[in-house]
């Protein structure tokens, strides 16, 4: 509940902050290649697809798919700081939020992960997604 309420804050109260080119590139690629990757490895290990042979769980069943969660959380948790650089920052009290938000998602993953707690891995991978949706809304203009 309480990273609904900042978000909410954040996108009614706060002014939108357009990218640079070149910033958009450097966050293209911090994405793209380090923070995708490890969100992916939260939304595909945990939850159900449901295809015509059955329903099937995304849950891990061995320790290096567990692996991959351990680090795909770490990743995340431990982007706030590359996020946090200044030259990506540039004091934004919002983009310094949204990171804090992203570090505690991704310490709460790392810890569900450990204990293996399929379920709170898929709550905890609804509440990154509305993270990463409520910055997208921000900072995203494409």
């Amino acid at each position: 509940m309480k990273i609904l309420v900042v978000l909410s804050f954040i996108l009614i109260f706060l002014p939108l902050n357009v990218a640079t080119e070149d910033e958009h590139s450097d966050m293209h690629d911090l994405m793209a290649h380090l923070l995708t990757p490890a969100s992916e490895a939260i939304w595909e290990s945990s939850g159900y697809v449901i295809t015509e042979e059955g329903e099937f769980s995304l849950e891990p069943t061995n320790e290096e798919e567990w692996e991959r969660v351990l680090y795909g959380a770490k990743v995340i948790s431990e982007s706030a700081y590359l996020l946090n650089i200044p030259s990506r920052s540039k004091n934004r009290k919002e983009w310094v939020v949204f990171a804090s938000l992203l570090e505690d998602v991704g310490q709460k993953a790392f810890e569900a992960a450990e204990n293996k707690d399929v379920e709170s891995l898929f709550e905890i991978g609804a509440e990154l997604y509305q993270v990463c949706v409520a910055c997208h809304q921000v900072y995203m203009t494409d």
